[in-house]
Parts: structure tokens; sequence; C-alpha cells
């Protein structure tokens, strides 16, 4: 585990996700595969509009179509009718959501994955060795293995935000669905939308991730409480690794010499077993000669 210094989680950059207005039309995801140089996936039939059905190495972004039933009041010239289990469709664009502590970046044991100033949390395909660690620990089934082996994610498109532009899906979105800003606007933004009744994700989660993400989603409380549900975990925290990086913290008197120790009669063993097998062998073959010298 590489250890990484990460900017402040109240400073940097951040997206506000307006779901409400999301039309589903697809165009931030085809203008992160243009971006990006990705090709296109090969897709099929599926229950659902997603297509993809998940992210990966080669769709970094992914309208994800969550389907919801709730009650419903239609209201035409005077008349209202009440529709108890009336169906709904709610796109949510999914991308990396770059974690304050990213956990991925953590986990890496190469420092294959950055964090810029900004927050962009980037994997450097040229130092990753396809271990997939940063894919154990992030809760949010981000990195993904690409047939070279190494593993890909979205970039937050740190090389357009570094020369003073937006992203690539937020910049081609009709329908004003994102809004790119600095971490602190945002925050104040997010909880106005919490504060008129909208339910909020990514202000206040787990620890593990840094209490706080940088792909904030807002949706009307009525449709969140089923597709917030569906796209994020309860819990943004992978419980082994949360518990592997608690013991590392850990620092117990003496245990650097005993581990040295153990390391030390590792070593004299293995070399003991060696030299016997090697005897024996040695043994083995003399015996072999011997045997073969009587036989002619």
């Amino acid at each position: 585990m590489v250890k990484m210094e990460f900017p402040s989680r109240d400073s940097g950059i951040a997206v506000l996700v307006n779901v409400d207005n999301c039309i589903g039309c697809r165009a931030c995801q085809v203008a992160c595969q243009t971006w990006n140089g990705r090709s296109p996936p090969q897709t099929s039939f599926s229950p659902t509009f997603t297509n993809p059905p998940s992210l990966r190495a080669d769709a970094w972004k992914v309208v994800v179509f969550h389907e919801i039933t709730r009650e419903k009041v239609l209201s035409f010239e005077g008349s209202t009718v009440k529709i108890s289990n009336a169906v709904d469709v709610v796109p949510i664009p999914y991308n990396c959501l770059h974690c304050a502590t990213a956990p991925c970046a953590r986990a890496c044991p190469v420092g294959a994955i950055k964090v810029s100033p900004e927050g962009a949390v980037v994997i450097e395909a040229s130092e990753c060795i396809g271990c997939g660690y940063c894919a154990d620990a992030c809760p949010y089934d981000v990195p993904k293995r690409g047939s070279d082996g190494k593993y890909y994610k979205c970039t937050f498109c740190v090389d357009r935000i570094q020369n003073g532009k937006a992203p690539a899906c937020v910049e081609v979105c009709p329908a004003n669905v994102f809004t790119f800003t600095s971490m602190e606007k945002a925050v104040k933004l997010a909880n106005d939308m919490r504060a008129s009744g909208k339910a909020v994700y990514g202000l206040d989660v787990d620890n593990y991730v840094g209490g706080r993400v940088r792909w904030i989603f807002a949706l009307s409380s009525d449709k969140a409480s089923t597709a917030f549900a569906k796209q994020f975990p309860e819990k943004a925290v992978v419980r082994t690794e949360s518990i592997r990086e608690a013991l590392k913290s850990i620092s117990i008197p003496g245990v650097g010499v005993i581990a040295a120790a153990v390391f030390a009669l590792g070593v004299v063993a293995w070399r003991r077993e060696r030299i016997r097998r090697i005897r024996g062998n040695g043994k083995h073959k003399k015996e072999s000669k011997n045997s073969s010298d009587k036989g002619a």
C-alpha cells in the first residue's frame, strides 16, 4: 500500500448531478467515449435501457436506467386519476465518483493511481501492473480490467480541467444535468437542494472514502428512496479492506523485531531443507551409478 497525500475534501473541484433533469439521451456517455478515444463496446439486448449494462475498461461512463414503481396522480381538465403502481424510469449518469480519499489509490501497491491537486483520481496505465487491488478496494465497482490486463476508469477529464475546460460529459449535456464547479460551491448547492426537499448522495458518506465524493447526486425524494438504493451501496466501504488498513495502522512495540526474527528462522529452515535435498539427490545418484556398474 502506497502512502499518498490527498487534497482537502473541501478544496478542489466537484460536479453536482441534478438527476431530475436527466432525459436519458446518453450524450454524456458518447462524449466520454469520443474524448477519451475509447472503442464502442459490443452491446446486446437486455431487460433494461442500460447499455452497456455496467462500466467497462472501454466504457468509463454509463447512463444507468432504474425502473421504479410509485404512486402518481394525473390531472386533466379538472379530473384526477390516482395510479398506485405507476412505473417510472430514472436515468442516472454514472462514472467514478472520485472519492475524497480514494481507497483505490490507497490500495495500489505501486503508486500507479495518482490524485491531482484538483482531486481527480487517475490510473496511469503505463504503471499499472494489473493486480486488481484497486477494484477490490472500490465500494462503487468502478475500476475495470482491460484486454491488456491493466485497469481503467474515468479520469475526471483531468486533461481538460487543467486547461480550463469542463469535463466532456458536462460540456455536451443538453439538459443542464451537471454543474461543474468548486467543491465549496457544489456543497452549498447540494445543501440548498436538500433543504428544498431533494435527497442528496455524496456529501455524507463513509470515512472509508473520505466522508465525501466529488460527484454529488441530487434527486426528488420520492424517486431517490428506490433509485439511490439501487445505484449506491448502503455503506460505501469494503469491510475487508477497511480492516486491513486499520491493522496496518496499529503500532505494536517490538513487532518489527519479531517479524525479522521469524523471517530469519524461516530462511535458516529453508536453507537446511535445501541442503538436505541436495545431499539426498547426490546420494541417490551415487547409488544408482554403483548399481549400473554392477549390472555391467
